[in-house]
């Protein structure tokens, strides 16, 4: 079954946001088949893990690896983070399993055909622009992702690159209504809607 591959801190603004520098070449962290979850016209249903515990969201834009081993198919998803769990891992020089690969923890939207543009894109909270930015300005480029992958791994067609997120990563409550879209040359071409419940409604 596919898994996901999470890119850290691909954003020059966001690794500035958490206090870090971006590495000096690409780095992952695996997301397990039951963290992925394609969405198509349906909501997405996120379960708000408790009152103690703080839920980031980071958009990302993701691509699909084909079966000639190169991008086929991209997208607009959610790399959401159990941050309590990752300041933790942190402190403790731990893995971060627990805050990226639980559950449904990267929603993605119906794929379409992956060109080599600049796509945008943009996170909504509640009818506000959370998170919005342009692949170009990723600090490892989509080419390089995949050669530095393939050189280190051994990804299998189907699998999904979260390749990175832009700022203004931020928490989430009960009750948030999100939109994560995917844009070429100012249109919208692939987008997902979901909404925030507590977990005590799972």
């Amino acid at each position: 079954m596919p898994v996901g591959w999470g890119v850290l801190r691909n954003f020059r603004n966001h690794a500035k946001e958490m206090g870090v520098e971006p590495p000096s070449s690409p780095m992952f962290f695996l997301m397990p088949p039951s963290s992925l979850t394609e969405v198509n016209n349906e909501i997405h249903t996120i379960y708000h893990p408790g009152d103690n515990i703080l839920l980031h969201h980071e958009v990302e834009f993701v691509v699909r690896i084909g079966i000639d081993g190169n991008p086929d198919g991209c997208g607009v998803g959610l790399d959401l983070t159990n941050r309590s769990a990752q300041k933790i891992a942190k402190s403790e020089g731990l893995p971060w399993t627990d805050a990226k690969a639980f559950p449904m923890s990267g929603p993605f939207s119906s794929l379409v055909p992956y060109e080599m543009i600049s796509y945008e894109i943009k996170l909504e909270v509640n009818g506000e622009i959370r998170q919005y930015g342009n692949i170009s300005n990723m600090v490892h480029n989509v080419n390089d992702l995949f050669k530095a992958l393939h050189s280190r791994f051994v990804p299998e067609p189907g699998d999904i690159i979260f390749t990175g997120s832009p700022q203004g990563v931020g928490p989430l409550f009960p009750g948030d209504k999100l939109v994560a879209s995917l844009w070429k040359k100012n249109e919208c071409i692939t987008q997902f809607e979901a909404e925030v419940y507590s977990s005590e409604n799972n």
